[in-house]
């Protein structure tokens, strides 16, 4: 049993909590800090996304955040010393790399798969890699006991879903909108429609994200069906702008994090 499965199991139907997190923005140290701070406030699972130059499914908020850390020097293997930092420091969450293909593609995937493994990530997230043209990728995430987690869109067919669905492992990654990440005011109903559809259909957890940003969505994502809500824009919203006052930006965070945690795990 992976990680991410051993902790949905433990969660014992309780959602799960995965919050976001650019790793290397601004740097490094305050990429380490945030993600601990985030994971001993309660967070379940961590997804780390590896900062890239094009990211075409990101909406500004990321889009900033990634080239933030660019700018600062982070690469691509930069992410793994973070996760291996993370591990020396008793964190124990299940980590998932969000990554486009081509950082992939440029280390060599066999590479990339190894290093994830070898540095105590869990599972692995390629948001511009179709299915169908992944099946080398997903030989050597296996290879390596990573999770292979899959996204589902509201323009997903009921065919494709259950191809899509054959091939996930971990949870199944639930897009809220036709569009990129980024805050939103309300959830739209395909979002709630999509969750029982793949719900249905799905023998793993769904996580909805794209768009969560208020205790309100985790409320309506939950009610739906799912068990696990991703956010990520409005995280890196409020800290970006204390920036100056670090400690300030993570408390910041942390309050949030908390409440959207109450939001759905009432006492």
């Amino acid at each position: 049993m992976s990680r991410i499965s051993a902790t949905f199991t433990a969660l014992n139907g309780r959602p799960a909590y995965i919050p976001y997190i650019c790793a290397g923005d601004p740097d490094e140290e305050f990429s380490l800090s945030l993600a601990k701070r985030l994971c001993d406030s309660g967070a379940d699972i961590l997804e780390i996304g590896i900062p890239f130059s094009d990211p075409i499914a990101d909406g500004p908020v990321i889009q900033e955040a990634m080239q933030r850390s660019l700018k600062s020097g982070f690469h691509v293997g930069d992410v793994f010393r973070l996760i291996e930092r993370l591990r020396s420091q008793s964190v124990p969450q299940p980590v998932v790399a969000m990554t486009y293909y081509n950082p992939i593609l440029k280390m060599g995937p066999d590479k990339f798969c190894r290093s994830l493994s070898e540095c105590g990530g869990d599972a692995l997230l390629v948001v511009d890699l179709p299915p169908e043209e992944s099946s080398s990728l997903l030989g050597m995430a296996r290879d390596n006991e990573l999770d292979m987690i899959r996204l589902v869109a509201p323009s997903t067919t009921d065919a494709r879903l259950e191809y899509i669905l054959s091939e996930a492992s971990g949870f199944v990654y639930v897009v809220s909108v036709a569009g990129t990440t980024g805050e939103r005011e309300s959830l739209p109903e395909s979002a709630i429609s999509l969750i029982h559809r793949v719900s249905g259909k799905s023998r793993l957890p769904v996580a909805l994200g794209f768009g969560i940003s208020m205790p309100e969505h985790v409320r309506q994502a939950i009610s739906a069906g799912a068990s696990a809500v991703v956010e990520g824009s409005k995280l890196i919203t409020l800290y970006s702008g204390l920036l100056d006052d670090r400690m300030k930006a993570l408390e910041s965070v942390e309050r949030h994090a908390r409440e959207m945690m109450a939001a759905s795990f009432p006492h």
